[in-house]
């Protein structure tokens, strides 16, 4: 009996010992499950998701590469304040870029008139050939002394009108003005010589950024300048020129002997009806007699006074250019005769 006691409460204890045990876990479970929230299994999970992020921090996170990027632009373009750009191209290239150029750019002439750059204030453009240049490479070879140049000189700027000098002031620089019939062309044409005259000048200069065009002031307190007046204009108005010049104009007439123009000491006057080649032309040949060369010569073949045949050349020779510079140099004197023309370059009279 005391046996069957013993053995019923060690079942019982039994069976209470199980119970516990299977629900002690239950509710430690319960509690833990009630602890972990589901914001921290986002941090959980979070955490986990940010271990390769620093797998791979060697690599730069987008917003500071752009930053990065944005930093090196600034510097590149702070750096570009300290850059003059220069760039040595072909004298063709030069000459199309002339063609082109702006308000700040300037050409760049040496004494001989040829163009050897363009310059603004942030690139210069100058051309590749300049020792070949300065040799004289590319030119006619020819070599000539002071005394070529003194008969040159002498026969082109004395014709059959002229028994003495007739030199362009110097108080003043000279400016060319067009009012009547005109294009582009014409425009062009003589802002590109009014640089090429100024490199042959030491005396005389003329306005090469600027041309008068249309009507002129009446009202200047100080005239600013000596104007040159080019007029393209129609026949019937070139006879009327004709019919009332005045003593010192002369009549311009093509090889065929026609009309074409008449020139003066400060003016010139060319008809409308010719072509844009041979208009330049003939405004070369005015400007050029204004300025005091009325000559002929009748031995250099290349020189744009040589117009022996119905050979006319439409650009200044290197002679030509020499004989001006010495025309411009200050040593010559306005209204004196061949004779004291001679004898002050030195040659025999």
């Amino acid at each position: 009996m005391k046996w069957h006691v013993i053995f019923s409460i060690t079942l019982l204890l039994l069976v209470l010992l199980t119970a516990g045990c299977t629900s002690v876990p239950s509710e430690l479970k319960s509690q833990v499950s009630e602890e972990v929230t589901p914001a921290d299994k986002t941090v959980q999970e979070d955490e986990k998701a940010s271990v390769p992020v620093k797998e791979e921090s060697s690599e730069p996170k987008p917003v500071n590469s752009d930053i990065k990027a944005s930093a090196g632009s600034e510097t590149i373009r702070d750096d570009d304040r300290y850059y003059y750009n220069i760039r040595i191209i072909a004298p063709s290239d030069l000459e199309n870029l002339k063609n082109e150029i702006t308000s700040d750019e300037y050409p760049i002439y040496n004494d001989q008139g040829d163009l050897i750059g363009i310059v603004s204030p942030r690139k210069l453009y100058i051309r590749g050939d300049l020792v070949e240049l300065q040799k004289g490479d590319g030119k006619s070879g020819k070599t000539f002394d002071k005394t070529d140049v003194a008969e040159h000189l002498v026969d082109i700027i004395f014709g059959n009108d002229n028994p003495k000098l007739s030199l362009f002031k110097s108080n003043k620089d000279y400016q060319f003005w067009m009012d009547a019939f005109y294009t582009t062309d014409d425009t062009k044409f003589l802002l590109d010589l009014a640089p090429v005259l100024n490199s042959l000048s030491d005396t005389t200069q003329f306005e090469d950024e600027d041309l008068a065009l249309g009507f002129l002031k009446t009202n200047y307190a100080d005239v600013p300048y000596n104007f040159y007046n080019i007029k393209i204009i129609p026949e019937k108005m070139l006879e009327d020129y004709k019919d009332d010049r005045k003593t010192d104009e002369r009549l311009i007439k093509n090889i065929d002997g026609d009309l074409i123009g008449i020139v003066g000491n400060d003016h010139l006057y060319l008809l409308d009806s010719m072509p844009t080649e041979e208009r330049h032309y003939y405004m070369l040949y005015g400007i050029l007699y204004s300025m005091g060369m009325h000559g002929t010569t009748y031995s250099e073949k290349d020189s744009f006074f040589y117009q022996v045949g119905g050979v006319r050349n439409n650009e200044l020779s290197d002679l030509d250019k020499e004989a001006i510079k010495l025309l411009y140099g200050g040593r010559l004197k306005n209204g004196i005769d061949m004779e004291e023309t001679r004898k002050t370059l030195g040659l025999k009279t």
